[in-house]
């Protein structure tokens, strides 16, 4: 009964995010209210700065690509649309990365003693480099990197239309991220990659592995009371699938707390929800961002 229970409930979940408005892109953003014990707001580099490109050169290199997962806008324009196979809740809100944005990465740089100057950063499967891009404007030194070429051809366009230098990005399976081939980080960045692997606790593993000071985990979820990891057939369909065809693992909230007991980081604690201006997912629970500070010499 229990697993038809939950079935239910993931389908429900389905459809009502599936029934989130699309914001205007001309809204302007509704910022997170500053809680008492909360980190200072953050605020994101949005519109990007456009440097040495005209709108119609941006807009013709942006073409070349038939999908991108993240939207983008520049400062006098233009403003780009995410295009991928299957339009729903996770690509019909543009506004869902500064969403996301204003959501954890107070936390972040408050891990980080206050500020990302002089800190290393590596996001893994950084996509078309947005999360990256605005931790090099922050004033970090950044390794990107993805399995896909293509993405990681679209996250040197912006890294060019932008004009930052601090960023580097590279096309690298996950499998092939070690400490002894990229070096270890401040912090590490593991955003929205742990549901597309078959194995989120060798994951998580790996990403320890990399951090010196903090991970920041943000992962779709398997809707559940119990600590279970859901496995399901993953296809690479759309740009935002699985790299190769396979079995992926979606953790629950409390089993992805154990994980993170389990390879040493019992103070991770999962980032507040403090203004329902967030994606339906992070709203109803279908997913949500852990930080894990590690304790020195860990």
């Amino acid at each position: 009964m229990k697993p038809l229970i939950n079935r239910l409930i993931r389908r429900w979940l389905r459809t009502e995010m599936d029934k989130v408005r699309v914001p205007d892109s001309t809204e302007t953003p509704v910022l997170a209210p500053v809680a008492p014990g909360l980190p200072p707001r953050v605020e994101p580099f949005w519109p990007l700065p456009r440097v040495g490109m005209s709108v119609s050169d941006v807009r013709n290199q942006f073409g070349k690509f038939a999908l991108w997962h993240y939207g983008y806008e520049f400062e006098g324009g233009p403003a780009l649309l995410p295009s991928n196979l299957r339009s729903d809740h996770l690509t019909g809100n543009s506004r869902r990365p500064i969403q996301r944005f204003q959501h954890f990465m107070p936390y972040l740089v408050d891990a980080l003693g206050g500020s990302l100057h002089g800190k290393r950063i590596l996001d893994i499967a950084c996509n078309s480099g947005f999360w990256s891009i605005q931790c090099a404007l922050l004033g970090a030194t950044v390794v990107g990197f993805d399995a896909r070429p293509e993405l990681i051809e679209q996250a040197e366009l912006i890294k060019k239309i932008v004009g930052v230098g601090s960023v580097e990005f590279l096309t690298l399976p996950f499998e092939e991220m070690t400490p002894q081939r990229l070096g270890r980080f401040d912090a590490v960045l593991n955003l929205g990659i742990l549901y597309h692997l078959p194995d989120p606790l060798a994951a998580l593993f790996a990403t320890k592995a990399m951090a010196e000071t903090v991970i920041v985990v943000d992962t779709s979820l398997w809707v559940s009371d119990e600590p279970v990891v859901h496995y399901h057939w993953e296809e690479p369909v759309d740009i935002r699938d699985a790299v190769i065809a396979g079995i992926v693992g979606y953790p629950s909230a409390s089993a992805l707390e154990l994980m993170l007991k389990h390879i040493g980081i019992p103070g991770a604690f999962r980032v507040p929800i403090v203004t329902d201006d967030m994606p339906q997912d992070y709203l109803t629970g279908a997913r949500a961002t852990w930080v894990g500070p590690l304790a020195r010499h860990s």
